[in-house]
């Protein structure tokens, strides 16, 4: 006790600036250790939280940039170009068909013998040297329709005006019938060889035969 009042005596008799150094000093070694135990782990805990609450909140952000590309791609609808080629298509089939319908020359498989049978029997000034029937050609489909090509070549001979009554007779008999190739050569006069090839439309492929 006399030791404590002893230096209450001497810290009363030093100057007013040593005692305030003394006093500043003695709550350094007071606080400094506060600092390095309780108060510095709190402040680098602190830091760390923040640290972690910035790098989380990034993370958050970016799944929610994440969420609203695919909440975008969700109300976009995937499947409307292939509903608009569908229905370009249908519109295309549609069309194709009332077309195919409605053509003039159009032959159906009784049109095309009868056709034939026309080549076979119109004139007898004509002497037919050949007659070919060829396969079927598809020409054209869309959907369920198709569209065929029946193609018939005769070679005949004799003369001109023969020829020419010919013709004019099996085009006012079968108007719808595609003339594709005309050739009339002058073998010995007045006699010439004439080679026909006519196209014949029709949406099934069954051979023309007479």
């Amino acid at each position: 006790m006399n030791r404590w009042q002893h230096l209450e005596e001497s810290f009363g008799t030093l100057p007013a600036r040593q005692r305030v150094m003394i006093a500043a000093a003695a709550v350094l070694l007071i606080v400094l250790p506060m600092l390095s135990y309780v108060i510095m782990p709190d402040l680098e805990s602190a830091a760390a939280l923040s640290s972690e609450n910035e790098r989380l909140s990034q993370q958050i952000e970016q799944v929610n940039s994440a969420l609203g590309e695919l909440k975008g791609e969700f109300d976009e609808d995937i499947n409307e170009p292939l509903r608009q080629e569908i229905k370009q298509l249908q519109v295309s089939a549609s069309n194709a068909r009332q077309s195919v319908e409605n053509s003039a020359t159009l032959q159906e498989v009784s049109q095309r013998r009868a056709f034939l049978n026309s080549v076979l029997n119109t004139s007898d000034a004509l002497e037919i040297q050949s007659l070919t029937a060829k396969e079927p050609r598809k020409v054209f489909e869309t959907g369920s329709i198709a569209l065929y090509e029946h193609a018939v070549e005769a070679v005949f001979t004799g003369t001109y005006f023969d020829v020419l009554a010919f013709v004019r007779v099996l085009q006012s008999q079968h108007p719808n019938v595609i003339w594709a190739h005309f050739d009339y050569q002058v073998k010995r006069y007045p006699q010439g060889q004439i080679t026909l090839e006519w196209h014949l439309l029709s949406t099934d492929k069954e051979f023309i035969s007479g």
